[in-house]
């Protein structure tokens, strides 16, 4: 390969490397409290206004709730009991990651909190468009002084003057 070849190979890879590492990474999925209830259940009800101040006071957590009286959230409720080796037997029943709580009261109730308080991302908003560059504000200087070097540095590897065999011979 000649040379200027292998520059230009080296700065293709230099700046895909870079810029690989100056990507966002890719948005890992928000914490999740998963709720299941249903509408007739005392202990239901009474957990409905926890699980709002909850959401309220933790802004990355997502709460997805589920009214098992409904056939498909029912199997969602089954589904994500038996993946933690668990059945679904009783009403309320949330669920962080594999943690597991039924029923409702007090304890349950600070157990849950303490247990959210400790997930990462929970203080973060989970709205995803918050946290993406104004598209009006550009590409940050690094990224710009980046592409000058890496276009200098092709040019000059393109337009190098080249030795002839004549050249090397003297």
């Amino acid at each position: 390969m000649r040379p200027h070849r292998r520059l230009l190979a080296a700065v293709v890879t230099m700046l895909a490397s870079v810029l690989l590492l100056t990507l966002p990474a890719a948005a890992d999925d928000p914490p999740t409290l998963m709720y299941f209830g249903t509408e007739t259940c005392p202990f239901c009800r009474a957990m409905q206004p926890f699980l709002d101040e909850l959401e309220a006071e933790y802004p990355g957590l997502v709460g997805a709730r589920y009214d098992v009286s409904d056939q498909g959230h029912a199997e969602i409720w089954e589904r994500e009991m038996e993946a933690r080796g668990e059945r679904a037997q009783g009403v309320p029943t949330a669920i962080l990651d594999d943690q597991v709580w039924v029923g409702f009261n007090e304890a349950i109730g600070q157990e849950i909190e303490a247990a959210v308080a400790e997930t990462p991302g929970v203080d973060e908003p989970s709205n995803a468009a918050a946290e993406v560059p104004d598209a009006a504000s550009g590409p940050p200087l690094t990224a710009i002084v980046l592409g000058i070097v890496v276009v200098l540095a092709v040019a000059a590897a393109m337009f190098a003057p080249r030795r002839t065999g004549s050249d090397r011979a003297s």
